[in-house]
């Protein structure tokens, strides 16, 4: 394994990412590692561990050759010390993905952009810079706030860091080199994570024989993903296409993988339910099981099949999460959880659908 996609993280990994990343969305800074820990020990987990086992492509040293979610810190971790994570880091959670992993991919085919229109002279080779000023004005709809954390953001990403600048009016520079070429034609953060991933294992290999280290390997989840990989990406694909808003339902679904992993039988059941009561109107439906009584679907017998499966678990799923607290208990286990390819199918029918309607004005 050579990349970070793809990789089902614990619950605990997913986390440390949301309380990494929280704090850097709504202001731009990224949190002491202290107020990291402090969170963790409420819950009684140790942040540092859940920080040391996030999956790394490549070496920690040199720079140039290792890559993962959160940038990497020495054991242990300072208290005074700020945590970063990285593009890749920042983009396994739905609004990240949205906020910075769409912006950084328009901001890096505009350096592309500058790097290959710039001069070229017979006797020196000319810096090429890009300047906030330059990008605000290029890229109008950047939020200022991006703007400010990309040269922090940019510092890194292995790939393509390189040297800049802050200046006396808070403006900020960074050069652009050939580097970013090799991103060219790329249009989605997935893209430009596998990429990297690959850049720095080919710089790792010239350093150790081992590509990939993860820690903890006897803690794998014997389980993958109830919601598919590839399914999420195109649900964060047309997520940048469709009027719907569905920050909330890739949300569910990640929580919804989080469970199976952990097999938790309790919150697999309220995710899926969860999942199916908000979908509907998609379908032009207010409920789930019209969903599956009426909707003509792209594969109109399997997936109908599937969808009437689920609807008949909807009620299962009802029962054991408000049936109040009693001498009795509504034991389920993950035997009971529905099988993985009926929520795909219908997602799949959501990903179908997205495009083609509208949400009620």
């Amino acid at each position: 394994m050579t990349t970070l996609l793809n990789l089902t993280l614990t619950p605990d990994q997913r986390s440390l990412l949301t309380t990494i990343a929280q704090p850097w969305l709504k202001t731009g800074e990224w949190p002491l590692w202290a107020n990291v820990q402090h969170e963790f020990d409420m819950r009684g987990q140790d942040a540092d561990a859940v920080f040391h086992s996030l999956p790394r492509v490549g070496n920690e040293a040199p720079f140039a050759s290792g890559y993962g979610y959160a940038v990497p810190m020495r054991a242990p971790i300072d208290p005074g010390h700020r945590v970063r994570l990285t593009v890749a880091g920042v983009s396994r959670l739905p609004k990240g993905r949205m906020v910075v992993g769409e912006p950084f991919m328009r901001t890096l085919r505009h350096m592309i952009d500058l790097y290959i229109s710039r001069p070229v002279l017979a006797d020196v080779v000319p810096t090429v810079l890009l300047r906030s000023g330059e990008l605000a004005a290029a890229l109008p709809d950047l939020e200022p706030w991006f703007v400010k954390a990309l040269p922090d953001l940019l510092s890194y990403e292995p790939a393509i860091s390189t040297g800049g600048a802050h200046l006396g009016d808070g403006s900020w520079e960074r050069e652009v080199t050939r580097s970013v070429m090799q991103f060219r034609g790329m249009h989605t953060v997935e893209e430009y994570i596998e990429k990297t991933c690959e850049v720095v294992a080919a710089n790792a290999a010239q350093y150790a024989p081992t590509v990939v280290q993860e820690e903890a390997l006897a803690a794998e989840p014997s389980r993958g993903a109830y919601v598919h990989v590839d399914l999420m990406d195109d649900l964060q694909t047309v997520a940048a296409t469709t009027r719907w808003k569905v920050h909330k339902l890739i949300a569910l679904c990640q929580g919804l993988n989080d469970a199976y992993v952990a097999e938790n039988p309790y919150a697999c059941a309220a995710m899926i339910r969860s999942i199916l009561d908000h979908i509907p109107p998609i379908f032009g439906h207010t409920d789930f099981k019209h969903v599956a009584a009426q909707h003509v679907f792209s594969m109109k017998r399997n997936d109908k099949n599937h969808a009437q499966k689920l609807a008949a678990f909807k009620d299962i799923a009802d029962d054991v999460m408000h049936r109040p607290i009693s001498h009795t208990v509504p034991r389920i286990s993950m035997d009971d959880v529905p099988e993985p390819i009926r929520l795909n199918a219908v997602l799949h029918e959501v990903v179908v659908m997205l495009p083609k309607t509208a949400p009620a004005t």
